[in-house]
């Protein structure tokens, strides 16, 4: 599984990437986390606001920091 936190480095940014990293080892998945803060690799991946999350190459969060649980659901819902 390929998940990418977007964002440009801010606070939530940060705070929905830490989410992630937490979610990845509740559910024990086999994933790549790839924390993408370029301005131009943001606008590439279609993502209007963030902090976004995008699993598989589909966009699944956007604009919203996620606690980790819900991160958790998003990731078990998109294996």
């Amino acid at each position: 599984m390929q998940i990418k936190v977007v964002g440009t480095g801010c606070r939530k940014c940060k705070a929905l990437l830490a989410a992630t990293e937490e979610a990845v080892k509740s559910t024990g998945v086999q994933a790549e986390i790839e924390y993408v803060t370029d301005m131009i690799k943001i606008a590439e991946t279609g993502l209007l606001s963030t902090p976004g999350l995008i699993i598989d190459n589909k966009i699944v969060s956007s604009g919203k920091v996620l606690e980790a649980q819900a991160v958790a659901e998003l990731i078990e819902k998109n294996k």
